[in-house]
């Protein structure tokens, strides 16, 4: 009788501090995990717009510098090098998670990791660019071609 009667006494003020403090340690444990995580898809999301604007002026670049540029279907852009003694011509498509450039002499670089959809539209002389990111991230961009040599 006496027995069963102390495993009734219930918790001792000692044993609830004790569960306390253990239950405020996983909480601000749990608060440092979640603020770790936001700030690591912040950094991740500054990567991808700076990788998105370095694209941008790269292929802003090759445009300036090409003679003529031509959309082969709607995601390959190719573009001529304006006085180029070995003649190449670069297309920029997209290859399994990234945008590439390549040469007609071989090669091929990555220009835009991450990318899951690109779409290019023709209006004029002027591309419209729609890129869908892993993260579904939408980007938009235009570029205006240069006039082909008649």
């Amino acid at each position: 009788m006496i027995r069963s009667r102390l495993n009734e006494r219930g918790f001792t003020l000692l044993e609830s501090l004790f569960q306390l403090a253990v239950f405020f340690l996983f909480a601000s444990i749990s608060l440092l995990i979640f603020v770790w995580v936001r700030d690591i898809q912040q950094l991740q999301q500054m990567n991808d717009d700076v990788n998105w604007e370095f694209f941008i002026y790269d292929l802003h670049q090759y445009n300036m510098n090409s003679a003529s540029g031509k959309i082969l279907d709607s995601n390959k852009l190719q573009l001529e090098i304006l006085n180029d003694p070995s003649d190449r011509l670069f297309i920029f498509d997209k290859s399994e998670h990234h945008l590439r450039k390549r040469s007609n002499k071989g090669g091929n670089e990555i220009m835009l990791p991450h990318v899951r959809n690109w779409h290019l539209h023709v209006a004029g002389h002027e591309i419209n660019m729609k890129v869908v990111m892993q993260d579904g991230t939408e980007r938009q961009r235009a570029l205006v071609l240069p006039m082909a040599p008649e």
